[in-house]
């Protein structure tokens, strides 16, 4: 299926393109999903997915680097087999009036950052994610998420608030901030 997709890219050099990338990225890609789901057919079917929506959306990627896509396919990769878990129930979904972060106390700060921001609702985890973890750009941010410039900062800022008010009641912080 995946490779009759391909034939939809209209020049040779985007099909030549898309096959080095997924040469490039299965097997991470596969090792990523197989992290969420386990390995076998489900981490195959979420890889499957990633190159669909890739090809599905080329025309919009078409003029990011080799590099940038393969950090794409990644975070669209991580996404699906979230998306996945979610439809399997394995996963509960956060109400933004009750998140309490759970951060376990072994960690060092780095890693409870990482903790506290993926234990985020979503609207504000995955710009969060993207920003400081990935460090995008609010404009690949705002195309990779379908939003406008001005409510990626809207999220950046109320989610740093909770970030910042999360890190303080865990004791990370002591008033002061540098988010």
């Amino acid at each position: 299926m995946l490779s009759s997709l391909a034939l939809r890219l209209e020049q040779s050099g985007d099909r030549e393109r898309f096959t080095r990338l997924y040469e490039q990225t299965q097997r991470p890609l596969c090792r990523l999903a197989a992290r969420f789901l386990g390995p076998g057919p489900r981490a195959e079917d979420v890889v499957q997915d990633t190159f669909i929506k890739l090809i599905q959306n080329y025309d919009r990627l078409r003029s990011r680097s080799d590099g940038e896509l393969e950090r794409w396919l990644m975070a669209v990769g991580k996404n699906t087999a979230l998306d996945a878990l979610r439809r399997e129930g394995r996963e509960t979904e956060l109400e933004t009036q009750t998140w309490e972060p759970a951060v376990p106390p072994d960690l060092g700060e780095f890693e409870a950052l990482v903790a506290l921001i993926r234990s985020m609702p979503e609207d504000y985890r995955r710009v969060l994610e993207l920003k400081f973890l990935a460090e995008w750009s609010l404009t690949e941010i705002a195309k990779e998420l379908g939003l406008t410039e001005g409510a990626v900062k809207s999220r950046i800022f109320r989610g740093r608030k909770r970030l910042i008010d999360a890190l303080q009641r865990e004791g990370y912080l002591d008033g002061q901030s540098c988010i």
